[in-house]
């Protein structure tokens, strides 16, 4: 570190939110460029899912800072025994003096003090980023795709056997869904999905009933058309509850619609491409240990998981 800089870490406190969302982007926008990629234009937003992750794991987040200035920033979450990288990103210009590498630590200490059996992250294509978390005892399990598509087609998928309800009257057999397929309860998770969808309709979530058992869920945004996440006990019930949510997005105006799917997921996956989705960016699972069951736990995103 230069003379005169001086660097300390900190627990992250609400009012780092915003900072912490630019410092992400202009991370993500030197790695595009980096790889003749162009950069996505800086649009202020609501830090929701980064608030969500400092109520429910403010032990999780750090900070970094140079001369009170933060330059970086990591969050973690757990559940049950599976720690889960959330974010880490550091100004670009300060790339090569251990800030990520302490700002891990520090988030993986949370998840040792807890008892965490699986630590794991989805990975940009920064070979850095893979070093980094190499190093930190998690290698590549698979490849996480950010598709987009129009949703039309995907209403042609097989109709349902069964019936559709909102999530929020069947928490507990959903909680039992995600012991099962992701490996750990999501409450705390699921509480934030149905307020999120909120302003979107009461029925942006779903569950599918058969023989009145629950068999999965499934939640959909208007804002951005995106589809996530979604749990089944078959991976076969993924069909109709991805045809459900593209015909939900569409009566509410949506065209066209994203998605993060993990290439474990051949269900998924071979109704999108099939559908003419194409991929916009790729990034890595890796973790320590196996867990889930990716192919038909499809998570809500990068962040979340």
């Amino acid at each position: 570190m230069p003379e005169g800089i001086r660097l300390t870490f900190r627990p992250m406190v609400e009012s780092d939110l915003g900072v912490a969302r630019y410092v992400a982007h202009e991370a993500m926008d030197a790695l595009d460029r980096s790889q003749g990629v162009a950069p996505q234009p800086w649009i202020p937003a609501d830090p929701a899912a980064q608030r969500h992750l400092l109520h429910t794991d403010p032990d999780g987040a750090w900070v970094a800072e140079l001369n009170g200035v933060v330059a970086g920033f990591s969050m973690a979450l757990q559940r049950g025994d599976i720690w889960y990288l959330s974010q880490l990103f550091v100004q670009p210009d300060q790339h090569g003096h251990g800030i990520g590498r302490e700002l891990l630590r520090r988030a993986q200490a949370y998840g040792r003090e807890r008892g965490a059996r699986v630590f794991a992250v989805v990975a940009t294509t920064s070979p850095v980023a893979h070093g980094l978390y190499m190093r930190a005892g998690m290698f590549a399990i698979g490849v996480g795709y950010r598709m987009t598509g129009q949703l039309a087609p995907l209403e042609e998928l097989p109709p349902i056997r069964g019936e559709f309800a909102a999530a929020d009257a069947h928490l507990d057999a959903i909680a039992a869904l995600d012991r099962e397929v992701f490996g750990a309860e999501r409450r705390l998770d699921h509480g934030y999905y149905l307020d999120a969808t909120k302003g979107s309709g009461a029925q942006s979530s779903f569950v599918l009933l058969r023989d009145d058992a629950l068999r999965g869920y499934c939640y959909a945004v208007a804002d951005g058309g995106f589809i996530a996440p979604m749990a089944t006990y078959e991976p076969a019930d993924q069909l109709p509850l991805l045809r459900t949510a593209a015909s939900w997005l569409s009566q509410h105006g949506v065209s066209t619609g994203n998605i993060f799917v993990l290439s474990q997921n051949h269900t998924l996956m071979n109704a999108l491409l099939d559908a003419g989705w194409r991929s916009q960016r790729s990034s890595f699972l890796l973790t320590s240990a196996p867990f889930a069951k990716f192919d038909r736990y499809h998570p809500a995103g990068a962040s979340l998981l």
